[in-house]
C-alpha cells in the first residue's frame, strides 16, 4: 500500500498517506508488532500465534492466526503483508519505520562535524514519543528490539549533548545530560560530558558536587570507584596536572635536525604557542620552504609539553594508505577497520599526531582528521601541508620564504644578517669551512637569496654548488632573473642543479624515485645497475648526490641509509618517466624485493629472529609498492613470488595494508590455475583464515591445493585449512592438515607444536607432550618464531602437570617472541601465563606482566585475547574487590569477540559467579552487570588497568 509508514518509538502507529490509521488493541496489533520487530524478514507462524496469544492457544492457530492477518491486510493493504510457505513478512518501503529512520540519522552524525551532528541528532531525537514498543516493549518478541533502540537513544541524546558543548553551547547541552542521568544515573560518559558542559559555564562547583555525588552513589550501591577519566576530569577541574596516559620517554627519530633552524625563532614560538591551544595546527606554505624541518624541530618540546608524539610521513604514500600509515605508526595491528581501531585506540591513549607532506592526500587526510578531533578529545594533531584542511577546528600557520636583502644593503654585515644569507653561508661552510660574506662575494651572494626568493631548500642547493665554485659562478648559471614564486619555479630550481649533474648522476637520481622509504648502498646497486648497465662505481655517483643536497644521508644506523626529499623525489620520478625508463626501473625495483624477500625467507633458519623481523619491518614500503606495481602490470608471476614468501614468515603479522595485499595477489592467482602461483594463494588463504572468513579461506585453500596438486601442497594452504578447522571446532580435521604440513621438513617442528597443542585441549596429555617434543628438538635449528611456538605448546600442556615448570617454559616463550617480534606467540603465551601467576598466588608478577599485556593487547586489536586477559583479572579481582570482579565479568561474558569459556574454565568460573553472588547479593550483582552495556570496550580496559594500579601502586 503506497504511503503506508510505521512508528515504533513510542506507542505502536500507523499511517496511510498521512492519516492514522486506529490498529486495534489485542491481537492484530501484537502481530503486526512481532512483525515491525523482525521487519523485512520471513516470520513463522509459531512466532507470530505466541506473540497473539502467549500461552492460551487456540485449538487450531494456524486458522486463527490466518484471520487475524486478513483483517491487518484489510487494514493496511492486500500487499502490506506477504504470505510464503515459511510463514508472514511485513513489506515496508525505505524508510518506511521511524526506527529505521532514527538509526540512519544517527549513523550520518556519528562522523559528522559538530554543527552538522547536533542539527542530525536533534531530529533524530524528535522522532521518538515515548518508550520503543510502548505497550509490548516487556513482551518476549520485542524486548531485545526495544532494548536495543533504547540504547541507541541513550547514545543519540549523549553524542548530541557532545556537539552542543563542541560548539559552545554548554547551556543546550546540559538539560539533555540531566534527563540522560535521570534515567540511567550510572552512565559515567554522560557524567563526564555533564562536569565538562558545568565547567565551562562556570559552574564549577557544581561540576565538582555532581562528581562527589556520583563517587558516593556508586561506592554506596556498587562497591566501586569512578572510572579512570572521571578522576581526571575532576582533577583536571580542580586546577591540577593530570599525567598524560603515554609514557614520553624519548620522541621519535625522525629528521636529523642537528644543524641549525636559521631564521625561524618566531615561527617557532607561534608554531608551540598554536599546538599548546588548538586540537588541529596545519603549516602551510610552498614546497622547499621548510615546513618539514620546522615540525621535526618543534617535536621534541610538543613531545614533552602536550603529549607523546607519532610521525606519519606522506610523501610516498599513496591514496587509501593515510589510514594504514596511521596505524603503522601507532604500532596498532588490526585486521577489521584500521580508522576505527585507531579512533578507538586514541580515545583512551591520547598522542600528537603529526601528518606530514599531505597535499596529494588532503581529502583522505581530512577526513582521518576531522574523525579524530571530533572523537578523540585528548590527542592533538599537527600537519605540513601546501594548502590547507579546511576543517572548522584548524589552525593555520602559514610560513613564508626567509628574509633576503634589500637592494639597498650593500654593506657586508647588512647582508650577513639576513636570516635567507644566514641560512646560505652555514650550509656553505659546512662544506667549505674558510668561506665568508665579504665585499667582494656579498654582493653575489645577496642577488643569489634574492634571486632564490629566500626559499630554504633552493638555498641549500646553492650552497652546494658554491661551496665547489662561487658564488658568482653559481649566479650565472641559475635559472632566469625572477624570485622563485611558485612550484614550479621550485622544479626549476631543481632541474638546474640536476642540469649540472653529470648523466650517470641523473639516471640514477630518476631511478632513486622507484623506493618508497629509507635506502642502502646494497639496495641501490642491486636496483640501479640493471638500468644503467656499464656504470662502475654507484658508491661514487650515490656520494655526488649526497655532495649536491639531491639526496639525504642518514648515519643514525648501523650502517648509513638514505633517501630523496619529497619535493626531490617528485621531480626525480617526473624525470624518470620522460627519460623512458620508468618501465625498467619500476621492474628492477620489484625483482629487487622479490629476490630479497625470497632470500630472507631461505635465510631464516638458524638466524637470529629479531635481524629477520627488522628487515621484514624495514621492507613494508618496497614490499608493498612492489606488489602494487606487479598487479598493475598484471604480471602475477612477480607478485606472487613476493607475497608467498611473505606467506612463509607464519608468526610475522604484517600491516593490514601488505595483508589486503596478499590477499588481492591470491584472489587474482585463482583465475590462472599455475602451480607456480599456488603458494600465494595459499598465503591469501591464511590471511582471510585469520580474519575469520572462514568460507572464504576454505575456497582459497582448496583452488591452491588443486593448482599446486597431489604431489606439491603448498604448506600455507594446509595451515589455512587447519586454522580453518580450529576456528569452526572441528579439531580433528584442524590434526589432519597439521599432520600434511609435518611432511615438510621446515615446518615439521611448528605443525608438531599445534598438533601437541590439540591434543592437550581433547585431554589426550601423552600424545601432547609427544609431539610436542618432536617440536621442541626441531626448534633450535629453525626459524626462531617456530622455537617461541614450541615452547609456549610446551608450557600449555606441562601446565597440566606441572605449573611452575610451566611458568618457566611460558616466560620464555614470550620474551623469545617479543625479541624476534613474533606477535601471534607473545600474545597467547602471555595470557597463557597471566593465568598460571594469578593461580598459583603470585600476584605482584601478574599485575606487572598485566599492565604491559593489556596495553600491548589493546594496539594490537587482539580482542579475543584481550577479554581472555580480562575475565583472569577478574579472578584477581575477586579476592579483595568484588565488585570490581562482577564488572569485568559481565563485559567479559556479553562481549561479542569473547571466546566462550571451554573445558575446565566452564566450571571455574561457574564457581566464581556463585562466590560473587554469596559476596555482594544477588541485587548488587545484577545491578553492576546492569552497567556493561553503557561502557565502551575501551573503557573497561581502562578499569582494568586501573584496578592493576589500585592492587599494586
Amino acid at each position: 500500500m503506497p504511503g503506508l509508514r510505521f512508528g515504533v518509538l513510542g506507542a505502536l502507529e500507523v499511517l496511510a498517506d498521512g492519516q492514522r490509521l486506529t490498529v486495534p488493541a489485542g491481537r492484530r496489533r501484537a502481530v503486526l508488532a512481532c512483525l515491525l520487530v523482525r521487519r523485512g524478514e520471513v516470520v513463522h507462524p509459531d512466532a507470530l500465534v505466541e506473540a497473539a496469544w502467549g500461552d492460551c492457544v487456540p485449538s487450531d492457530p494456524r486458522a486463527a492466526l490466518h484471520t487475524v492477518v486478513s483483517r491487518l491486510r484489510s487494514l493496511l493493504g492486500g500487499e502490506a503483508i506477504v504470505s510464503s510457505p515459511r510463514g508472514y513478512r511485513l513489506s515496508v518501503g525505505l524508510n518506511a519505520v521511524d526506527a529505521d529512520v532514527f538509526a540512519d540519522l544517527l549513523a550520518q552524525a556519528r562522523t559528522a562535524s559538530p554543527p552538522r551532528a547536533s542539527v542530525l541528532l536533534d531530529q533524530a531525537l524528535h522522532l521518538w514519543h515515548g518508550p520503543a514498543f510502548d505497550e509490548f516493549a516487556d513482551a518476549a518478541f520485542a524486548r531485545p528490539e526495544a532494548v536495543r533502540l533504547e540504547g541507541l537513544r541513550r547514545e543519540a541524546q549523549e553524542r548530541l549533548a557532545a556537539a552542543l558543548i563542541d560548539t559552545r553551547e554548554f547551556g543546550a547541552g546540559i538539560p539533555v545530560l540531566d534527563d540522560l542521568l535521570t534515567a540511567e544515573p550510572y552512565r559515567e560518559s554522560a557524567l563526564e560530558l555533564l562536569m565538562l558542559a558545568l565547567y565551562r559555564s562556570g559552574r564549577q562547583a557544581e561540576a565538582l558536587e555532581r562528581y562527589r555525588e556520583h563517587r558516593e552513589r556508586l561506592v554506596e550501591d556498587l562497591g566501586l570507584d569512578p572510572a579512570p577519566a572521571l578522576v581526571e576530569l575532576e582533577a583536571r577541574i580542580l586546577g591540577h596536572v593530570v599525567a598524560s596516559a603515554v609514557d614520553r620517554d624519548e620522541p621519535p627519530t625522525w629528521l636529523d635536525t642537528s644543524a641549525p633552524l636559521i631564521g625561524r625563532e618566531d615561527d617557532l614560538a607561534a608554531l608551540l604557542t598554536a599546538v599548546e591551544a588548538n586540537r588541529v595546527t596545519v603549516i602551510t606554505g610552498p614546497g622547499g620552504v621548510g615546513k618539514t624541518r620546522l615540525a621535526a624541530q618543534a617535536l621534541p618540546q610538543l613531545h614533552a609539553s602536550v603529549g607523546a608524539a607519532v610521525v606519519v610521513p606522506l610523501a610516498t604514500r599513496n591514496p587509501g594508505d593515510v589510514a594504514h600509515a596511521l596505524a603503522e605508526a601507532l604500532g596498532l595491528r588490526a585486521t577489521g577497520p584500521a580508522l576505527e581501531h585507531i579512533v578507538g585506540h586514541l580515545g583512551t591513549t591520547p598522542y600528537l599526531l603529526l601528518f606530514d607532506n599531505c597535499e596529494h592526500l588532503l581529502d583522505e587526510v581530512t577526513d582521518i582528521v576531522a574523525r579524530v578531533a571530533l572523537r578523540c578529545r585528548g590527542t592533538k594533531v599537527l600537519c605540513t601541508s601546501r594548502r590547507r584542511l579546511g576543517i572548522h577546528s584548524e589552525a593555520v600557520l602559514p610560513l613564508s620564504p626567509l628574509p633576503v636583502p634589500t637592494k639597498q644593503d650593500n654593506d657586508p654585515w647588512q647582508v650577513e644578517v639576513s636570516p635567507a644569507v644566514r641560512l646560505f653561508t652555514d650550509r656553505v661552510r659546512r662544506l667549505r669551512p674558510g668561506f665568508s660574506v665579504n665585499a667582494y662575494t656579498g654582493p653575489d651572494v645577496a642577488e643569489l637569496c634574492r634571486r632564490l626568493d629566500g626559499l630554504p631548500l633552493a638555498l641549500e642547493l646553492a650552497a652546494s654548488r658554491t661551496a665547489a665554485s662561487s658564488p658568482s659562478e653559481v649566479l650565472a648559471r641559475s635559472p632566469a632573473d625572477r624570485p622563485l614564486s611558485d612550484d614550479a619555479d621550485l622544479d626549476e630550481m631543481i632541474g638546474w642543479s640536476v642540469r649540472l649533474l653529470a648523466p650517470e648522476q641523473q639516471t640514477m637520481l630518476a631511478v632513486l624515485s622507484t623506493f618508497s622509504g629509507e635506502f642502502t648502498s646494497q639496495a641501490v646497486r642491486a636496483v640501479v645497475a640493471p638500468v644503467l648497465g656499464g656504470i662502475e662505481d654507484t658508491d661514487a655517483v650515490l656520494a655526488e648526490l649526497v655532495e649536491s643536497s639531491l639526496v639525504v644521508r642518514d648515519d643514525a644506523h648501523s650502517s648509513a641509509r638514505y633517501r630523496l626529499l619529497a619535493v626531490i623525489r617528485q621531480y626525480a620520478n617526473t624525470l624518470l618517466v620522460e627519460s623512458g625508463a620508468a618501465e625498467p626501473a619500476q621492474r628492477s625495483h620489484a625483482e629487487w624485493v622479490a629476490d630479497l624477500t625470497e632470500r630472507i625467507g631461505v635465510e631464516t633458519s638458524g638466524v637470529d629472529g629479531e635481524s629477520v623481523r627488522r628487515r621484514l619491518d624495514e621492507m613494508i614500503l618496497e614490499i608493498v609498492s612492489a606488489v602494487r606495481w606487479a598487479l598493475a602490470r598484471r604480471d602475477l608471476r612477480l607478485a606472487a613470488r613476493i607475497t608467498e614468501a611473505v606467506g612463509r614468515h607464519l608468526h610475522w603479522i604484517p600491516p593490514q595494508q601488505l595483508s589486503d595485499l596478499v590477499v588481492d595477489v591470491a584472489t587474482e592467482a585463482t583465475f590462472e590455475a599455475s602451480p607456480a602461483l599456488a603458494g600465494a594463494v595459499g598465503a591469501g588463504a591464511v590471511v582471510v583464515a585469520e580474519r575469520g572468513d572462514l568460507v572464504r579461506a576454505r575456497r582459497l585453500a582448496g583452488a591452491a591445493l588443486r593448482m599446486a596438486g597431489e604431489a606439491d601442497r603448498p604448506a600455507t594452504a594446509c595451515l589455512a585449512l587447519a586454522l580453518v578447522g580450529i576456528y569452526s571446532g572441528k579439531h580433528e580435521s584442524a590434526a589432519r592438515w597439521y599432520d600434511r604440513m609435518a611432511t615438510e621438513p621446515s615446518l615439521r617442528g611448528e605443525a608438531s607444536a599445534s598438533l601437541g597443542l590439540l591434543a592437550c585441549y581433547a585431554d589426550d596429555l601423552d600424545a601432547a607432550r609427544e609431539h610436542v617434543s618432536v617440536a621442541l628438538a626441531a626448534g633450535p635449528s629453525g626459524p626462531e618464531p617456530f622455537h617461541a611456538f614450541a615452547r609456549y605448546a610446551a608450557g600449555e600442556v606441562e601446565a597440566r602437570r606441572d605449573p611452575v615448570h610451566a611458568i618457566e617454559l611460558l616466560r620464555g616463550a614470550a620474551a623469545q617472541a617479543d625479541r624476534v617480534g613474533a606477535h601471534q606467540v607473545s600474545k597467547v603465551a602471555r595470557v597463557a601465563l597471566l593465568a598460571l601467576l594469578i593461580r598459583g598466588g603470585e600476584h605482584r608478577d601478574a599485575i606487572t606482566l598485566a599492565r604491559g599485556l593489556l596495553t600491548d593487547l589493546s594496539r594490537w586489536g587482539a580482542w579475543a585475547q584481550l577479554w581472555t586477559t580480562v575475565r583472569i583479572l577478574a579472578e584477581l579481582a575477586a579476592l579483595d574487590r568484588p565488585a570490581d570482579a562482577v564488572l569485568l565479568l559481565g563485559a567479559a561474558r556479553t562481549a561479542p569477540a569473547a571466546p566462550p569459556l571451554v573445558g575446565a574454565d566452564i566450571a571455574r568460573y561457574a564457581e566464581l559467579d556463585d562466590r560473587l553472588i554469596d559476596s555482594l547479593g544477588t541485587g548488587v550483582v545484577h545491578r553492576i552487570q546492569s552497567l556493561t552495556p553503557s561502557l565502551s570496550d575501551r573503557e573497561i580496559v581502562r578499569r582494568a588497568q586501573r584496578l592493576l594500579d589500585e592492587l599494586d601502586p
